[in-house]
């Protein structure tokens, strides 16, 4: 019979090795806890990641739970406000499992885990939600409790949780809340009073605002038209004092003023303007072919054929 290579040996002393290995170790991973139980009882629990030993099998067996984060939304549910108003409500939770031995021992599964939280969260949010009105939840503006009320059935959950089920709540929001036809009516009404006072003192404040700035415009634009009025007359008398210096040249040869006069009254003449008026109407009689020019000679007669 031939000897046994080394190496048919060693691969087979690895091979023992490795199962020996995998009958008194095991892995627990980052997203993972695990309970030991020896003899079916459970007597280690294994929250943090890492390698572990344990007895082969079936001295100890042991069992992992995922510790991710399940969400589980319950279904909309009606329940009472302090004020004898009814809210139907939906409530909807993160959970994940904190302590595998607590969890093993008094829930089991994933599916009565989900059942046991749906009645943990009713009897809180009905507990909490019985303590706050319904101007709490659907009051005008920042007067409304909707996010404190949501931390209450939060805080209320997340303990009972853990000491109940070994399990942990990080998550936990109100999803969708709704009211009954007959009090949605009285909300909507509520609101509609509460604008329309709101809306009306603004009109009212806008309406004072837009008198007193009324006011003031005209105050100022009076005290602008005196003070140029005024300016103006100042302007005037200047100018009236510097043209009379000059009419004195006009004296010399009045015919000759008011045939300049007539000039520049037709040169101001409007247009688009009809007047009814007879030739000799200054300053029109300027027009007459019988003018007689200012300074300037009687034509000559047209001799007699």
């Amino acid at each position: 019979m031939r000897s046994r290579s080394p190496f048919v040996i060693l691969v087979a002393l690895v091979l023992v090795a490795v199962l020996l290995t995998f009958l008194v170790s095991f892995q627990v991973r980052t997203n993972e806890t695990a309970i030991v139980y020896t003899f079916g009882r459970a007597t280690r629990e294994i929250t943090e990641p890492g390698f572990r030993l344990k007895l082969p099998y079936p001295i100890q067996t042991v069992t992992k739970y995922s510790k991710r984060i399940h969400i589980y939304e319950g279904k909309f549910t009606e329940r009472l406000t302090k004020d004898q108003h009814t809210l139907i409500v939906n409530i909807a939770i993160g959970w994940s499992i904190e302590s595998p031995a607590r969890f093993e021992e008094k829930v089991g599964s994933e599916g009565k885990a989900e059942e046991k939280l749906n009645a943990l969260v009713g009897g809180a949010a009905d507990a909490i939600i019985n303590s706050h009105e319904l101007a709490d939840f659907v009051a005008v503006g920042k007067h409304h409790q909707y996010a404190n009320v949501e931390a209450e059935i939060h805080q209320a959950v997340k303990a009972e949780a853990v000491k109940e089920y070994g399990i942990s709540v990080p998550l936990l929001w109100i999803t969708q809340l709704g009211l009954p036809s007959e009090v949605t009516e009285k909300v909507v009404e509520r609101i509609k009073e509460e604008r329309g006072a709101k809306s009306k003192a603004l009109r009212a404040e806008g309406d004072a605002t837009a008198e007193k700035l009324k006011a003031q415009a005209d105050t100022k634009a009076k005290e602008t038209l005196a003070k140029a009025e005024a300016e103006a007359y100042l302007i005037r008398g200047e100018a009236d004092k510097t043209a009379s210096a000059h009419y004195s040249v006009f004296k010399e040869d009045p015919e000759l003023a008011n045939f300049l006069t007539s000039m520049k009254a037709l040169r101001d003449l409007k247009k688009r303007t009809t007047y009814i008026l007879t030739p000799e109407t200054p300053p029109y009689d300027l027009l007459s072919p019988d003018l007689k020019l200012p300074g300037a000679n009687a034509p000559a007669p047209k001799p007699k054929e």
